[in-house]
């Protein structure tokens, strides 16, 4: 299946600003990104395992939550994301050495 052009650009978009980016946190966010729409590119959308919307920039999620549990989850949509965190003492993004983490008070903001 070829790759839609606007997608590649994305791709290539996110890794070159993710380059120019002084700010430790803002390049993770963007490489993370970047390897959201490579894991697109090469195995198209994933499925939310909350909501099963069809999710391009599909990102592994694991979830501290306020109840001492944690649930990881392969795929969340943007929706399922936010309401993870209304539980959640903290949420960790990553993929390889790309970390990023959101607490419960970042839902607030």
């Amino acid at each position: 299946m070829p790759v839609p052009r606007v997608v590649l650009q994305e791709y290539l978009s996110l890794l070159n600003d993710a380059m120019l980016t002084e700010d430790p946190q803002t390049r993770e966010v963007r490489l993370l990104r970047a390897w959201g729409v490579l894991r697109y590119i090469l195995a198209g959308p994933m499925n939310c395992e909350h909501c099963k919307t069809p999710v391009r920039l599909a990102i592994p999620v694991t979830s501290e939550r306020i109840s001492g549990e944690t649930v990881v989850f392969a795929c969340l949509c943007t929706n399922c994301t936010f309401q993870e965190l209304d539980v959640a003492h903290r949420i960790i993004m990553q993929a390889g050495g790309l970390r990023v983490e959101y607490s419960h008070q970042d839902r607030a903001s």
